[in-house]
């Protein structure tokens, strides 16, 4: 298994986000996860992975609720910078 580095997976994640949310919005986490194992950097079942070091380091998770308020899926989203109003 070849070496992958959190900085590779921070990148993904930027330019995912920069060419598929530009407006600051989400991306729902299953979705997220297929396009990083198409992208070779994830594998199905790891933990602790550099990816997920990657995300922890530039996202958090959102709950999204159907009109009723009920639980409808998980989005990631990038964490609003510290310098940021």
């Amino acid at each position: 298994m070849k070496e992958i580095k959190v900085e590779w997976c921070e990148n993904f994640i930027r330019a995912i986000f920069k060419k598929k949310v530009p407006n600051g919005g989400g991306i729902y986490t299953g979705c997220f996860w297929d396009m990083a194992e198409r992208s070779g950097l994830w594998v199905r079942g790891t933990y602790g992975s550099p990816m997920s070091q990657a995300l922890e380091n530039l996202t958090e998770v959102e709950t999204v609720q159907d009109a009723n308020g009920n639980f409808a899926y998980h989005i990631f989203k990038l964490k609003k910078s510290k310098g940021a109003a």
